[in-house]
């Protein structure tokens, strides 16, 4: 297999990123052999080496990971050690040409600061990052390369030795580039290189064709029946939040949406393969412009099958623009998160959301009336630690959240986490913050240890309140491993159940690979 790509970490049930297959169509069409191995979180150390040793060997030359795979602030190893390391010490190198030539290599001890971006995978420490990647590295002559909008934390050590390209921002054509490079030997432009690393930036190969992009699932990619699938209708987010570290901020509206008539082909084509009539849109926010609703709601009406979506929307469009709330709704729509953050008027202008929160509220419950929107599950996310927002004003907040008329039926809080490469993590004094001598936040308003308090109590009470639906956030994920909505309507969902589907479910996808 020429490139074999290890996504990104899936929560809330079972499902995929787009991203990653949006890469794999891009080199399938190219010509390339793509393997795309979902890099669960349960699987053992034990299984994801015989996946390794499967699809990785002599004639692989290109080795990809999904960002996610090094995030910051991570637990670090069980007891401080390396299981990946003792799997290969004890029978791994037999198979990479003995234990005399490659012992030393993995079996030397490392120091590696806490601060240092780790995975935040339960299962896999930091120290058994870099024994994987140096693991890869041993199996033949191939390259490792990082992508996604967190790629820069792979520049750094302890990782950047055994990782030799970074494609930073959106990698569509730069991939393309890659791998020609790699394969063929091409002439690549690497905009610069640090500490071993090659870094190359969306500026040398800029996409300019995202309309007339592709989505297709291949059979290697081991997709279920009627599996629930990701699919990119369009790309960034009209809008500038000071806390968001998303590449693509403040684009205009008519900027990266595919043609409605390519959507739907790849919607057919997911459909005639796999008999999936369920999907997951990966928009910032579906609604941001009406001529986007109206266009894709004429294509999905005409598709020949019945074709149900979750997204994200922006909750004051739904009455700004109400006949939107019927369109969402004959297009399929049947789960949608609303990204407010905030009913703290002043917190939610002073970092760039702006809504309204009346608005808001106002329009969710225009939706929630509306004939149809009772099978439609609704979502959304709150920040604590916000500028402006206080501990009374967060506690207004989760008292209309836990009302038993609030149009809402789940919502996630979270404290707020400070990206370096966000607009707040660029300039904190601007926006009242400032780092403790332990490399925590903290403003005038609220402590960053404060703020993961009142999360972990309103999330508390999210749990234990007795109101169906609550904890659907990820309806499409949900799906997948056989919740219904009518499951949630008759509170039979449990967590331990829900554990146990996606434990099956992913056992069933790691024998599937190993099989094929």
């Amino acid at each position: 297999m020429q490139v074999v790509i290890f996504t990104g970490i899936t929560y809330g049930g079972f499902g995929r990123y787009a991203g990653t297959y949006r890469v794999a169509s891009e080199l399938r069409q190219a010509g390339f052999e793509v393997q795309v191995v979902e890099f669960f979180t349960t699987w053992d150390h034990s299984e994801l080496l015989d996946i390794i040793d499967k699809f990785i060997d002599k004639d692989t030359k290109l080795v990809g990971f999904s960002c996610t795979f090094f995030l910051p602030k991570a637990a670090g190893n069980w007891g401080g050690r390396s299981k990946v390391r003792e799997l290969i010490r004890g029978s791994r190198f037999h198979s990479t040409g003995g234990e005399d030539s490659n012992s030393k290599k993995f079996g030397d001890e490392r120091n590696i600061p806490k601060d240092n971006p780790g995975t935040g995978n339960v299962l896999f420490g930091r120290d058994d990052i870099f024994d994987i990647l140096e693991y890869i590295k041993s199996k033949g002559n191939n390259k490792i390369v990082v992508g996604g909008h967190r790629s820069y934390l792979a520049e750094d050590p302890p990782f950047s030795p055994v990782i030799d390209f970074v494609l930073s921002g959106q990698s569509d054509v730069s991939i393309r580039y890659l791998a020609n490079h790699v394969v063929y030997g091409d002439d690549i432009k690497v905009s610069y290189e640090k500490n071993g690393c090659q870094i190359i930036q969306e500026k040398e190969y800029p996409v300019n064709d995202f309309p007339t992009t592709r989505i297709q699932y291949h059979d290697n990619d081991i997709i279920f029946p009627g599996e629930i699938l990701p699919i990119e209708l369009a790309r960034g987010c009209i809008f500038k939040c000071a806390f968001c570290s998303y590449d693509l901020l403040g684009k205009k509206v008519w900027e990266f949406n595919r043609d409605p008539e390519l959507v739907s082909a790849d919607l057919i084509d997911a459909h005639n393969k796999f008999g999936s009539t369920g999907f997951m849109f990966c928009d910032d926010t579906y609604n941001d412009s009406v001529d986007k609703v109206e266009r894709l709601h004429e294509q999905f009406v005409k598709l020949p099958f019945d074709m149900t979506f979750s997204t994200y929307a922006r909750a004051d469009m739904l009455i700004t623009k109400p006949h939107t709330i019927a369109l969402l709704q004959e297009s399929g729509m049947r789960s949608v998160f609303f990204g407010i953050e905030t009913l703290n008027h002043r917190s939610g202008k002073a970092v760039g959301k702006g809504m309204d929160p009346e608005k808001i509220k106002d329009g969710l419950y225009a939706a929630k009336a509306s004939p149809g929107w009772k099978d439609i599950v609704t979502s959304s996310g709150f920040i604590i630690g916000l500028p402006y927002d206080t501990e009374d004003t967060i506690q207004a907040t989760f008292e209309w959240l836990l009302r038993d008329d609030c149009p809402l039926d789940s919502f996630s809080c979270s404290p707020l986490s400070i990206n370096p490469i966000s607009s707040i993590g660029k300039n904190m004094a601007k926006y009242g913050y400032k780092w403790d001598e332990n490399g925590n936040w903290y403003s005038e308003w609220m402590t960053e240890a404060r703020a993961k308090e009142l999360a972990r109590e309103y999330m508390y009470k999210t749990g234990v309140k007795a109101r169906t639906r609550f904890q659907f956030t990820y309806f499409g994920r949900m799906q997948n491993i056989g919740w219904t909505l009518e499951d949630f309507d008759n509170f039979r969902y449990t967590n331990d159940e829900s554990d146990k589907r996606v434990n099956k479910l992913q056992d069933k996808y790691y024998v599937n690979m190993m099989n094929l």
